[in-house]
């Protein structure tokens, strides 16, 4: 497996669940993370103040992962000051369960995948031609096992922009193989982040995990670990880590 450490870590929507856990893992790992967020300057301030109290390396960065100007941006400005980004996670998206009332079908499908893939799309644009200049890149996109699974009709814009991910990981793997640089697709099931008891109660917690094979949600530190296989194994790439507790058994 290989050293890590010393490389730039870029963490699309690493403020709070799952994307701070990534940037923390990153952190231990010897990156230097970089913790993007849109809106919640305050929790992007506290993820970095985590991973330095830990003796680790990180600095915000604020860039709506939609507004492709603002991606260009960032990537030129993360050139500048540390020579580039080794590590992409493309891990920014809308939470599904909170839509406002006022948006129709199409204004919704509209803001989810702008978000979701049409925001792992310009960054892995933006990142891939100094990634094979250099002869080292790791992308990781972050998709989902709804991605494979029919959509309640609430969660069918969600499921599509995971499912595209897939197509993303695909195209930029076949782009970057040629030049050392990967990219492959984690698909977790349900995850326990600090969310989690904000949209279960205890008894729908229950209900979804009797559809779990394992009985359980996982945990973010587990996702995160999947997440960290493909960067640090060089070999592998357009693959799909299914990690969901037995919910989708991929062929």
């Amino acid at each position: 497996m290989e050293n890590i450490a010393g490389k730039t870590a870029l963490v699309t929507g690493a403020s709070q669940g799952l994307g701070r856990v990534i940037a923390l893992e990153l952190a231990k790992a010897g990156c230097r993370v970089i913790v993007n967020y849109a809106n919640h300057s305050g929790n992007a301030e506290k993820v970095v103040a985590e991973i330095t109290a830990a003796g680790g390396t990180a600095e915000p960065f604020r860039c709506d992962v939609s507004d492709e100007p603002a991606v260009h941006a960032m990537f030129a400005a993360l050139e500048e000051r540390f020579g580039g980004v080794d590590i992409l996670v493309n891990n920014a998206r809308i939470d599904p369960w909170r839509r406002e009332a006022s948006m129709s079908e199409g204004e919704w499908f509209d803001r989810v995948l702008s978000i979701n893939l049409k925001g792992a799309l310009l960054t892995s644009f933006a990142f891939m031609p100094k990634a094979m200049e250099r002869r080292y890149g790791r992308i990781v996109n972050v998709s989902s096992v709804r991605a494979f699974r029919a959509a309640e009709p609430n969660m069918i814009a969600y499921g599509v922009s995971k499912l595209g991910m897939h197509g993303l990981t695909r195209a930029f793997a076949e782009q970057g193989a040629p030049f050392n640089v990967t990219c492959n697709t984690v698909a977790p099931g349900m995850i326990l982040s600090e969310n989690i008891a904000k949209r279960l109660t205890p008894e729908k917690y229950a209900e979804e995990c009797s559809a779990i094979p394992m009985r359980r949600g996982g945990t973010a530190e587990e996702i995160a670990d999947a997440v960290l296989f493909p960067i640090r194994n060089g070999y592998v790439t357009g693959e799909t880590i299914n990690i969901n507790g037995g919910m989708y058994y991929a062929p």
